[in-house]
């Protein structure tokens, strides 16, 4: 199988990366099926990753949690 034009030019801008860099890439492609976690859960996981850093959700320690969940 002949390699394409963007799959060399990926694989020279991945050269030039750090080694966090690389380690944060590898993290990204690594494949689904080697994580034991099902990618309707991934999906929701990002979703709710995105709820935070956008502050649509406030988070509470696991303390006040504990409380509000007591009081109730």
């Amino acid at each position: 199988m002949a390699t394409s034009e963007k799959v060399r030019k990926l694989v020279d801008e991945y050269e030039t990366l750090n080694d966090q860099e690389r380690d944060q890439f590898e993290s990204l492609i690594a494949p689904l099926e080697e994580s034991p976690v099902s990618a309707e859960w991934l999906t929701e996981l990002h979703s709710r990753a995105d709820d935070i850093d956008s502050g649509r959700v406030k988070l509470v320690s696991g303390e006040d949690f504990l409380k509000r969940w007591r009081a109730s």
